[in-house]
């Protein structure tokens, strides 16, 4: 007789930062139980990081190979413990995601966010992140899909988000001028049209917090992990001539994940 069972899925997460992977992994712990609906409840979670120097050095030499490979290293890792789905809270890292090699089904840092613009219905948004990320494709391309208009900061003031976040941020020094800097781009972004502003760094929810702001605020890290917590896992065991045989489907209850190879 053929068993179908549906499970939440075990997510593996491919540090960047340290910053930006607690927020995820609390995001998940802290959230999981209006999704699971039981106290204290959340989904089994498995992190692997290669040390940020690997990264921030192949990404200095624009070198994004390299990121793939080490981003596919740690996909096989995870998979190898059980992973079902994987997800990368650092929206740098995924200008490498077209290269990267996996046996497990990504989201993707960018769809969610997407998502949730789609859904306010809003048409023209802000972005802040490194300058990798306002001026590549990662998030350009998918909101151009969607007829979605992008909003960058001035040269000048990307240069200084640059600065902020490699300098400061992701050591976790959290200044009120850094912060009161942010605040002044998004007003800016807010009086050129956005109706809201991506936090495409997942470390900026974490200057910007406690602080009051033009425009709506899009948190990647925590719509990553929002969007990890709906994946679940079709478990289905048939039998085929003398032998049971044992297959998974990864589904996304809401239709968000985007994968980088396949189960």
């Amino acid at each position: 007789m053929d068993n179908c069972v549906e499970r939440v899925a075990h997510i593996g997460i491919i540090a960047g930062t340290a910053e930006g992977a607690a927020l995820c992994y609390r995001t998940l712990c802290q959230e999981a139980e209006g999704v699971m609906g039981r106290r204290y409840a959340h989904p089994e979670v498995t992190l692997h990081s290669f040390s940020l120097h690997q990264y921030l050095d192949a990404i200095d030499q624009d070198d994004w190979t390299e990121v793939a490979a080490l981003m596919s290293q740690s996909a096989a890792k995870l998979r190898q413990v059980g992973a079902d789905i994987i997800i990368c809270p650092n929206n740098t890292l995924h200008k490498a995601f077209g290269l990267v090699e996996s046996p497990v089904p990504w989201v993707h840092i960018a769809r969610p966010v997407v998502r949730e613009i789609e859904a306010n219905r809003w048409r023209r948004v802000g972005i802040l992140g490194t300058q990798t990320v306002m001026e590549g494709s990662v998030y350009s391309e998918p909101l151009r899909q969607s007829n979605i208009d992008l909003i960058v900061p001035e040269q000048e003031d990307r240069s200084q988000i640059q600065h902020i976040i490699r300098n400061e941020l992701i050591a976790r020094v959290l200044t009120v001028k850094s912060a009161l800097f942010v605040q002044k781009v998004i007003t800016e972004m807010g009086l050129n049209g956005a109706e809201a502003v991506i936090l495409a760094c997942t470390e900026l929810p974490l200057l910007m917090a406690g602080y009051q702001t033009a425009v709506p605020l899009l948190d990647s890290t925590r719509l990553l992990a929002r969007a990890a917590l709906h994946c679940r896992v079709q478990e289905e065991r048939h039998s085929e001539g003398k032998y049971f045989v044992d297959r998974r489907v990864v589904i996304d209850a809401q239709k968000d994940t985007t994968c980088a190879g396949r189960i």
